[in-house]
Formats: C-alpha cells, structure tokens, sequence
C-alpha cells in the first residue's frame, strides 16, 4: 500500500527513514497530536528512553483505535530536547516498526516542550486504503 523512496539523486538517509512515502488514492488519513512519554494513569515516565518508549506505546493505542498499525505510519516528527536521545531511534524503531517499513522523518532538537519534565514528543501521521 505505502511505497517508500530513496532517490539515488538525493543523499541516503541517515538513519532508518525514508526520503518520501506515497499513499494511494483513497486512503484513509491519521494525523495524530504530539504524543509524550506519559502513562495511561497520568504518571510521566522517567528519562529519555522511558518517554521515548511510552511515546511509541501511545501512538500504537491510537494506531489501533483507528484500525491501523505501525504499518500504516507514513510520517513521524520528533521534537527532542535532547540531542543525545537520537541513539534511541534505531531500537525503539527496530522494535515497533517491521523490517523494511522506513517512513518519512524528522528530528528536530528543541529548547523546551510545552512542559519542562517532557524530554520527548512524536507526531504521527497514518494511511489505510
């Protein structure tokens, strides 16, 4: 359904994302808001990887209220404010996303979020013919 490109006029992607995704005619579209590292029960999870983990683990609940998975990931956008929190992106990918499944990406390094105990935020955005 997805197809996902490199260009061999473009430089390789640095890490485990796609240049670009397309998606059918049809499709179905998800958008989600910034996902941050805090539990079901409104309890923050502690440190980067913590948030980074629970971050994955709320955007698959919304995924799968919405009939999708991490199949259906076209595109992700991270805000960190942690440069060094980059080394978790392969792990928590190879995790939760399939081989082979490389959406579109972005990190980006920020002073702050909205909340200073929030080290982390993803945004999402999904397709489903």
């Amino acid at each position: 359904m997805l197809k996902t490109s490199n260009l061999p006029t473009v430089a390789p992607p640095a890490a485990m994302y796609s240049h670009c995704v397309e998606v059918p005619p049809n499709a179905r579209w998800l958008y989600t808001a910034g996902q941050v590292g805090v539990r079901p029960d409104g309890t923050l999870a502690e440190g980067f990887e913590a948030q980074h983990d629970q971050i994955w683990q709320n955007t698959l609940a919304i995924l799968a209220d919405a009939g999708m998975g991490p199949e259906n990931i076209v595109r992700l956008n991270v805000y960190s404010t942690d440069p060094d929190g980059l080394k978790y992106l392969k792990t928590h990918r190879e995790k939760y996303l399939k081989p082979g499944h490389t959406p579109a990406s972005t990190w980006v390094v920020v002073s702050r979020l909205a909340n200073p105990l929030w080290v982390v935020e993803m945004e999402t955005v999904a397709a489903k013919a």
